[in-house]
């Protein structure tokens, strides 16, 4: 059996594995003038928020606190939530990403007049806001990326106030369509009977029922096909499944998977040929007709 030590460094050492690629693909993303005005021509940022299968603005209106708190995680860098509330013109809207300081670095080398995004991890947002904190917060095609998408789920309805939405908006199996590389470790879907799965090669889990009575869980398929999830906190969370002295271990855990996988060289070289590669890569894509750079994804999937 493996201990927690060892169940949390392989899945760390997989998402440290995925930060190049991620990181490339936005410096490549903004470093195009054509791309960058196509990417601010459809994000939402400096409109009105809305979000599919889900009245945000009635819930925000709905609120008492006249400066609710929004948090978009794993944003990145598209901007894609809307940040705009008529009815709670105080709303603080907090943009969170775990790779904050590359994006800021981003940001600031092409003078873009947006947010500077702030660091947190959703596997450990209980270190980042007090608990019941938070009145809304919106993960959009992000929660698959991370290391373990179940704990973020818990992590997130611990900082949320009772009552508080853990919006979910993803495109269906994503790990598997992009060959599981790079962040791409787990995959979104709806089963049978329109449950909420999060599942991989190793793993399957059912959302709902892993949460208990302690949150709802409502779901839907977008007009372009995502798969899209209300999960309202109900109540107050066991500790059997969020224990605040596990959470802070946990993090000290990740961290020293951290260390210990940069400090072989095997994966220290690794690391750095993978920047180099993936640079090089998506700098070449972008040169590419859209359509015809993803028939090649899909061609490097089925490899």
């Amino acid at each position: 059996m493996k201990t927690h030590q060892e169940s949390d460094g392989a899945a760390v050492g997989r998402w440290l594995g995925g930060i190049p690629y991620e990181v490339a693909f936005w410096w490549s993303y903004y470093g195009s003038r054509r791309r960058r005005r196509d990417l601010f021509s459809w994000s939402g940022y400096g409109k009105e928020c809305a979000l599919d299968s889900f009245d945000v603005q009635g819930y925000i209106s709905s609120l008492p606190s006249e400066s609710p708190v929004v948090v978009d995680l794993g944003c990145a860098l598209s901007y894609a939530m809307g940040n705009v509330f008529p009815s709670k013109p105080l709303a603080r809207v907090d943009f969170v990403d775990p790779l904050a300081p590359f994006y800021n670095r981003i940001l600031s080398r092409y003078g873009i007049d947006r947010p500077a995004i702030r660091f947190g991890m959703i596997e450990n947002l209980s270190a980042c806001y007090r608990p019941d904190s938070v009145d809304l917060i919106h993960v959009r095609n992000a929660l698959d990326h991370c290391a373990d998408p179940m704990r973020g789920i818990i992590e997130s309805l611990a900082c949320l106030r009772p009552g508080g939405v853990l919006y979910l908006n993803h495109f269906r199996d994503e790990a598997m369509r992009e060959g599981y590389r790079g962040f791409h470790q787990w995959n979104i879907n709806l089963g049978e009977r329109g449950e909420l799965l999060l599942w991989n090669r190793g793993e399957r889990i059912d959302v709902a029922s892993r949460l208990g009575g302690c949150a709802s869980v409502e779901t839907s398929v977008s007009p372009e096909g995502r798969v899209v999830a209300v999960i309202r906190k109900l109540g107050a969370l066991p500790l059997a499944l969020h224990d605040p002295a596990e959470s802070a271990l946990r993090a000290s855990r990740m961290l020293m998977a951290t260390v210990e996988h940069f400090h072989t060289l095997p994966r220290s070289a690794s690391y750095q040929f993978s920047r180099l590669y993936t640079t090089i890569g998506h700098r070449l894509m972008r040169l590419l007709p859209y359509s015809l750079m993803n028939r090649l994804k899909s061609l490097l999937g089925k490899s």
